[in-house]
């Protein structure tokens, strides 16, 4: 007999002062079930796993009504800490669920509160350890980490207690082709142990062949698919579940007459993160920055920045580099979404243009920290879009965005290297293949591959992939699985 693990019946919330949350969610879920959780951003994703995770009511305001239950406990009836021993969350923003600075002490912090002896946390500190790879993280600080080190950390927080369920709010935005591999050999794992897990994300490709439903929220409805395989079949235009099939034309080169140098580094190092990289940035070039998470890829833009000076070797730029970062809330400063776009260009016409093209324009008189993750992202692409500059940046630019969303962003940073030079941080495949017109692989802090990216030299991009898949699994990977390109 299947057991059932959570139910909600009539679940609906609206948020204080706005009609926005879900509405009439009906779903039950039964033990070792992997659900993917996904639709369009702001479509309130978010919002559900909240309900889920007791967040929402315990620290939102609005109105929650209908039930929810978990082993035929209701809701109402647990306290936080009890809830807390039945459901493990990782967060969107890994940054916001942290309690100490120390990766460890991170790690063993939720035993230390539920009374674990000094035999049980180390125990379970060692299994937490070899099931993430997490060897070479530990007794770090967790705010020196890249964002897809603490993405995994995280992960393994989130499962110290045991936990039977387990909430994922966009799990793969920060983390390299390899982790997110990793992700989904890990999501496998949790599976077979006959935990319940519920992804909530736009980027399907780590997960192939192990969702057992599709939740797919539309306008804050949701609609649910029995398998994988009738989601596949839905018509839903989706990001891909096999990105090496992806039959896309390369992106069209300017010719070699519009394009001039506009940024470079020459023989730069920074501690041991970076070394001895050399790199010539050119206007009408979108350059791809690839690499597993801690090669040194934020650092390399932190220079190009003058955020941080190389230790040894130069640093040229025409003007002060636009830079988009990975985390919106360390960027957004204005008071609604109109106001935040005025900081970068006093021009009412182009913003309000700006934001119809990016699907805010609903929100222009929205604060920036009351959108969703993929909403502040795309407000984020809109500052870009207003700013002069000859270098534009972008850290992860579609961690948070849906499909269609990528593909407008895809756009909008092609037409904007008519003007500028734009290097691009990315681990997402889909968008590298709209946007490309070079890679450059970072390896341990050094240029390991510079080429154009054509028909020709496809096959090096997959390497390179391949090859970060590797690395991120290690000798400690879960479940060793092939990959064939199609």
């Amino acid at each position: 007999m299947v057991q059932k693990i959570m139910k909600t019946d009539k679940l609906s919330f609206e948020y204080k002062d706005s009609s926005e949350g879900i509405h009439d969610i009906n779903f039950e879920i039964n033990k070792g079930e992997v659900i993917l959780l996904t639709g369009n951003s702001g479509c309130g994703k978010s919002t559900l796993l909240r309900c889920l995770n007791g967040l929402i009511p315990a620290i939102t305001e609005g109105e929650l009504n209908g039930q929810l239950s978990i082993n035929d406990k209701n809701y109402s009836t647990l306290k936080m800490h009890e809830l807390n021993r039945e459901i493990g969350s990782v967060f969107q923003n890994p940054r916001s669920q942290f309690f100490t600075d120390n990766t460890t002490s991170e790690l063993v912090f939720p035993m230390e509160n539920y009374g674990y002896s000094k035999e049980q946390m180390q125990q379970k500190l060692s299994d937490l350890v070899k099931t993430f790879g997490l060897e070479k993280l530990m007794d770090k600080n967790i705010f020196l980490l890249s964002s897809g080190e603490r993405q995994m950390v995280a992960l393994a927080s989130a499962l110290t207690m045991d936990q039977q369920v387990v909430l994922f709010d966009e799990p793969s935005a920060n983390l390299d082709y390899g982790n997110a591999m990793k992700l989904g050999q890990i999501i496998s794992w949790l599976k077979d142990r006959g935990i319940s897990v519920i992804v909530a994300d736009h980027r399907f490709y780590y997960l192939n062949g192990i969702i057992d439903r599709v939740f797919f929220m539309d306008k804050e409805k949701l609609n649910i698919y029995d398998s994988e395989e009738a989601f596949k079949k839905s018509g839903y235009d989706t990001r891909s579940f096999n990105i090496f099939s992806l039959d896309l034309p390369f992106v069209e080169k300017l010719p070699d007459s519009e394009k001039s140098v506009c940024a470079s580094i020459e023989n730069a190092e920074w501690k041991n993160i970076l070394k001895n990289v050399n790199l010539q940035l050119k206007k009408g070039e979108v350059t791809v920055l690839v690499g597993n998470n801690g090669a040194g890829k934020t650092t390399l833009a932190k220079l190009l920045c003058k955020s941080i000076k190389p230790d040894s070797g130069s640093v040229k730029t025409k003007d002060l580099p636009f830079f988009i970062m990975q985390d919106p809330d360390y960027q957004l400063f204005g008071t609604s979404a109109e106001n935040e776009l005025s900081l970068v260009r006093k021009d009412s016409a182009k913003i309000n243009e700006t934001l119809e093209y990016l699907g805010l324009a609903e929100y222009k008189d929205a604060h920036p920290f009351e959108l969703s993750g993929g909403q502040k992202q795309r407000l984020q692409i809109g500052m870009a879009m207003l700013c002069d500059r000859q270098l534009v940046i972008f850290d992860e630019p579609t961690s948070g965005l849906d499909v269609a969303s990528m593909q407008k962003v895809s756009k909008e940073v092609i037409s904007l290297r008519q003007n500028a030079g734009i290097l691009v941080i990315s681990h997402d495949y889909e968008f590298i293949r709209h946007v490309a017109d070079r890679i450059v692989f970072l390896n341990d802090g050094k240029i390991e591959k510079d080429f154009i990216l054509s028909s020709q030299t496809l096959g090096e991009l997959n390497e390179i992939f391949d090859f970060m898949q590797k690395k991120s699994a290690g000798a400690d990977s879960i479940i060793k699985k092939e990959r064939n390109y199609a």
